[in-house]
């Protein structure tokens, strides 16, 4: 029974002592001016920082919006793309289902990487719009879109040095060619 009397009054002092350790930790905190409403120049600093976190979330917006077109990601190009098949519409006079397949075809190209380079989409930098994609035609026949590519790839052989002849089998195959044609001769 003494151990246990004996206990509680040890926890009691400790009690104590983390009591007022707390009360000395709040007296000498940073932010004590915000917690006794003494005095609130740590309220106009945060007001401050909310104030150039909203002027830097508008210009990062604005940044993003000038991007060129390979730096965009996959949902603003999406939009772009939305608003490009409007135009597409109204230009080649297609219907309210040829522009629905339009717009599925354009997903597609996106997720299978089609329209992902700068050359694959003319896209005006500073107004944000999608100009042209030169590669894109309508089969009126099969209503069906196409992206047909461009681009005219050099042969690689052309490029590759010209395959040097072995002189020694040169010099073999004309000694037999004379001899063949003494013998014809013969």
């Amino acid at each position: 029974m003494e151990n246990i009397e004996s206990m509680s009054e040890n926890n009691e002092e400790v009690n104590e002592v983390t009591n007022t350790n707390i009360n000395i930790n709040i007296g000498n905190a940073k932010y004590k001016p915000i917690i006794s409403n003494n005095n609130l120049m740590y309220e106009q600093k945060t007001e401050n920082n909310l104030l150039n976190l909203e002027k830097f979330l508008e210009n990062e917006k604005n940044n993003n919006q000038n991007e060129a077109w390979c730096k965009l990601n996959k949902t603003n190009k999406t939009k772009k793309l939305l608003e490009y098949a409007e135009i597409y519409k109204t230009e080649n006079s297609l219907s309210d289902e040829e522009k629905e397949e339009l717009i599925l075809f354009f997903k597609d190209c996106l997720e299978r990487n089609k329209l992902k380079r700068v050359k694959d989409v003319l896209y005006d930098n500073t107004s944000g719009v999608v100009k042209e994609i030169p590669g894109l035609f309508f089969i009126k026949e099969k209503k069906h879109f196409t992206l047909k590519n461009i681009e005219k790839r050099v042969s690689t052989l052309k490029s590759l040095a010209v395959k040097k002849t072995n002189n020694n089998n040169t010099i073999k195959h004309t000694i037999k060619n004379k001899i063949s044609l003494n013998e014809d001769n013969a």
